[in-house]
């Protein structure tokens, strides 16, 4: 129904009247207490009109404020070798994920460009890793994207497609389990 697009927006918003809350001395000015400190005190007027100006800023632009986040917040993988631009008529990925200000890990924060409608991700998390110690370490990652940076290597949005519906990958980490997945070996010297 487009409510994560609206709260997003709203709360876009929202950011400069959030970042100039006067917070008492001994409370640290962090994301967190600026944030609560303002919901709490936040007139009616402070909180509806930017929520009005978020709905009709976004009717105006996809025709509904309930658009799909996933529809306009999208991950496109660039490279100054094919355009360096985002393209709103090149391939795109869903992403479910927003910035980091809103408490999400992975990071994505997303905007819209010169000449696009969409928003595309182009700050934050590109690693993420899960570690579980014990006898034996147990690791999930997950990467924005791919490991190369050529846009004609198999590798450059091969994992686009994981990272965007937010799949971990098993983290290869025992010599063993390296060797099992390798898809070939060489010796150094020969």
């Amino acid at each position: 129904m487009g409510l994560s697009t609206l709260a997003i927006e709203w709360g876009q918003l929202l950011q400069p009247a959030i970042y100039n809350t006067a917070l008492p001395k001994a409370v640290v000015a962090d994301q967190v207490n600026l944030t609560i400190y303002f919901a709490k005190f936040a007139t009616a007027a402070q909180l509806l009109q930017p929520l009005q100006m978020a709905m009709d800023n976004l009717q105006k632009k996809y025709g509904s404020w309930k658009i799909p986040w996933g529809q306009i917040n999208r991950l496109q993988r660039i490279s100054p070798e094919i355009d360096n631009l985002f393209d709103d008529e090149r391939p795109s990925l869903p992403v479910g994920f927003a910035s980091a200000n809103w408490g999400q890990l992975p990071s994505f924060v997303s905007r819209s460009f010169a000449g696009t409608k969409k928003r595309y991700g182009y700050n934050g998390n590109s690693f993420v890793c899960a570690v579980e110690f014990g006898k034996k370490i147990k690791a999930r990652s997950l990467l924005a994207g791919g490991n190369s940076g050529d846009p004609a290597s198999p590798h450059f949005f091969d994992q686009g497609d994981m990272y965007s519906q937010g799949k971990f990958k098993e983290v290869l980490f025992y010599k063993e389990d390296v060797m099992k997945g390798a898809k070939k070996s060489y010796k150094p010297g020969n």
